[in-house]
């Protein structure tokens, strides 16, 4: 988050607070505010430029930490970059990347895009992950998934969106201040 005036309107938001579900609080305090070093953050870390230290390594971080949580099968990216893509494949060595959207292939465990066209719920079944990348870009999607009958669980990270299709769970929307 660049905006430090967001960062102060959100900071009631940090660490878990007000989070009363198990789910969502397990989900806060050892995926999203994870700060321990994983196997591959040094191999990560060594394909970025200088100039990418700050944000874009945070982002991926979070990507390979996402990843090596729900440990999907099957993946579906749009919109996002090859190293990227690898982060998500670090955190999860035995998935099958499903690459471009496709109609015939089903539904995806885990599903990244960075694009605004809504192909994303096509691929949304029971467990299914959605992680929308630059979430200010994506408004009406983030609000059509938050509407949708299949998305129970929501978490707005500001830069990210992280959605979660699971029946067993209550309805809530969260906002984190990641």
């Amino acid at each position: 988050m660049r905006n430090p005036i967001v960062w102060l309107l959100r900071v009631r938001h940090r660490n878990g607070y007000g989070v009363h579900s198990p789910f969502a609080f397990d989900f806060v305090t050892n995926v999203l505010y994870n700060g321990e070093s994983y196997y591959a953050y040094k191999d990560m870390d060594s394909a970025l430029h200088w100039w990418q230290r700050g944000r874009v390594r945070s982002l991926r971080r979070l990507l390979f930490r996402l990843a090596n949580y729900r440990r999907p099968r099957t993946l579906c990216c749009h919109g996002v970059d090859e190293e990227t893509v690898m982060a998500l494949h670090r955190g999860c060595l035995g998935m099958r990347n499903l690459g471009v959207w496709d109609e015939d292939r089903g539904v995806a465990d885990m599903i990244v895009t960075g694009e605004k066209d809504d192909s994303a719920l096509r691929y949304l079944g029971e467990g299914s992950m959605v992680v929308l990348w630059n979430l200010r870009g994506q408004r009406r999607l983030w609000q059509r998934l938050q509407e949708d009958g299949r998305v129970t669980v929501t978490f707005d990270l500001y830069d990210v969106g992280v959605a979660f299709a699971r029946r067993d769970l209550n309805r809530q929307h969260y906002i984190i201040n990641w």
